[in-house]
């Protein structure tokens, strides 16, 4: 069979899924987002992480339909190609590495921070960069490891978060007033911006659709089912940290989770939430390679990027795509930092979405599984909160973006396509 032919295994099953969806969507968001966004908002950050939540399951539902219509690997690249136009395809696909590709590098940088207190005079750039070469190598082994690496990872993560929650609850009697802190409703859009960035992971899945076991019927169901999850962790987890330290205690803090269990005085929770800080940002990061491939291969079989980029082994690892998303990863590692990244990569992530909320317009009647009230209300959403990042992220997507498509139209001009 050519390596156009040749289709990726259906291992994947419902509880995989969701713990796929889960890999991505745990991990810098809530271990290290919190400190940048309490100085925007005060209090009013629980609101920002349920706005972004709000939108963010909308945006699933647009994916899950588009999923279970067109279940290829590639995400919207897939669904912009075959419902509207090639080019506006290959804008989401484009979109959807560079944020992955920017925020793999965010992700790394976070896991070096987050090392730091456990081993003390690590080089962080040097940590960085080794994670993104383990991650390579463990996605280049095989999809069937890395899920069950990633499956465990997983449900340690929950469970840090889930002490976490635990020991501030316990510790309730200490609590600053929730109520005398500064509430700022103007910073919720930039809070939910930036948490987005977290939630995007929702939609890792139906990248990876091929693989999924009755995706008609784990599809839908595994992106509800890890919104809610992260959900629930994630307005618990803020409002705990809130009561611990207060807005000044959180405010600017590299690791604010490690600093709001600090008044509790128990070491032995500083210790385990540095390793889940540490476990999650790795995890988010080896889903996201895996994730990356597939984009790649995706366009490799369309021909918008060179084909051997789409080359699968007998193993069922599209291998040449997995190295070149890793290499990109660690390079963007070991030059770029992390505000700039994070911000490249949530404006990336937001118009990825909002450009699937376009294109679920163009199902079929019959092929729908939600009214079109869904996409029309995620696709409005996507884009007030992106109009509440910096200017400078913008000229930079919009640079990327605009070069792509001169590629675009230019390799395909050439190819008399």
């Amino acid at each position: 069979m050519g390596q156009r032919g040749r289709r990726l295994r259906r291992h994947l099953g419902f509880f995989d899924t969701v713990a796929v969806a889960l890999g991505a969507i745990i991990g810098a968001g809530i271990f290290v987002v919190l400190g940048a966004v309490v100085q925007l908002a005060g209090a009013a950050v629980p609101i920002g992480i349920l706005l972004a939540a709000a939108i963010g399951i909308l945006d699933g539902l647009s994916s899950a339909e588009l999923g279970v219509a067109f279940p290829r690997v590639g995400g919207t690249y897939e669904f912009g190609y075959d419902l509207v136009r090639p080019w506006v395809g290959f804008a989401a696909g484009l979109l959807y590495l560079l944020a992955n590709l920017t925020g793999g590098a965010a992700l790394s940088l976070t896991f070096a921070a987050y090392l730091q207190p456990l081993v003390p005079g690590l080089p962080l750039r040097a940590v960085a960069v080794g994670l993104a070469t383990v991650a390579l190598v463990v996605n280049l082994v095989g999809a069937q490891q890395s899920r069950e690496v990633n499956n465990v990872l997983v449900v340690f993560k929950v469970a840090v978060l889930a002490t976490f929650v635990g020991i501030g609850v316990a510790f309730a009697g200490r609590w600053v007033a929730l109520t005398s802190l500064p509430f700022r409703p103007a910073g919720i859009p930039a809070v939910a911006a930036l948490f987005f960035f977290a939630y995007s992971g929702f939609g890792r899945p139906v990248t990876i659709v091929e693989e999924i076991r009755n995706p008609a019927r784990n599809l839908p169901r595994s992106i509800v089912a890890a919104m809610a999850v992260s959900t629930v962790l994630y307005v618990s987890v803020a409002v705990v940290a809130l009561g611990l330290v207060g807005v000044a205690g959180l405010a600017g803090q590299e690791a604010p989770l490690r600093v709001a269990l600090v008044p509790t005085g128990q070491a032995w929770a500083l210790f385990l939430i540095s390793v889940g800080g540490v476990v999650a940002t790795a995890d988010v990061l080896l889903v996201g390679i895996w994730a990356l491939s597939r984009v790649i291969l995706a366009m490799a079989r369309r021909g918008d990027v060179p084909q051997a980029l789409g080359r699968i082994s007998a193993r069922g690892v599209p291998w040449v795509a997995v190295l070149a998303s890793g290499i990109v990863t660690i390079l963007l590692t070991a030059t770029l930092n992390f505000g700039p990244a994070l911000s490249a990569s949530s404006l990336s992530t937001l118009v990825y979405y909002g450009i699937t909320d376009w294109v679920a317009f163009s199902l079929a009647p019959g092929r729908r599984l939600y009214p079109l009230v869904v996409p029309a209300v995620g696709l409005i959403g996507t884009a007030a909160l992106a109009f509440s990042l910096p200017a400078q992220s913008v000229a930079v997507v919009a640079a990327v973006l605009g070069l792509g498509l001169l590629y675009f139209f230019l390799r395909h001009r050439h190819a008399g396509r």
